[in-house]
């Protein structure tokens, strides 16, 4: 079961722009594997002005702040098309 987090973190990419690690309440969390990479639909006609875009980019990551795969939980994190730039969007139990 996810839990809501959406909090801002850093996000350090690959050459390729993939997300290789992210940084969330002064932890640094190691991404394993691939990232994988989804589109989630905005409720942009409930907000006052117009959207620049429809929908959210996420990408959901397998991370430790150990370093180790066997503590490694699964994360959405979000692209954002603000000064922020990244979110932790959810943590998956």
């Amino acid at each position: 079961m996810p839990t809501l987090v959406d909090e801002p973190i850093t996000v350090t990419l690959s050459p390729e722009g993939e997300p290789r690690a992210f940084v969330w309440r002064r932890f640094e969390y190691e991404i394993f594997g691939v990232p994988q990479a989804f589109f989630r639909r905005r409720s942009w006609w409930k907000e006052a002005e117009a959207p620049s875009h429809i929908d959210h980019e996420l990408w959901r990551v397998e991370a430790s702040s150990t370093g180790t795969l066997e503590d490694a939980r699964t994360y959405d994190i979000a692209r954002l098309n603000t000064p922020d730039g990244w979110r932790l969007s959810r943590a998956w139990e």
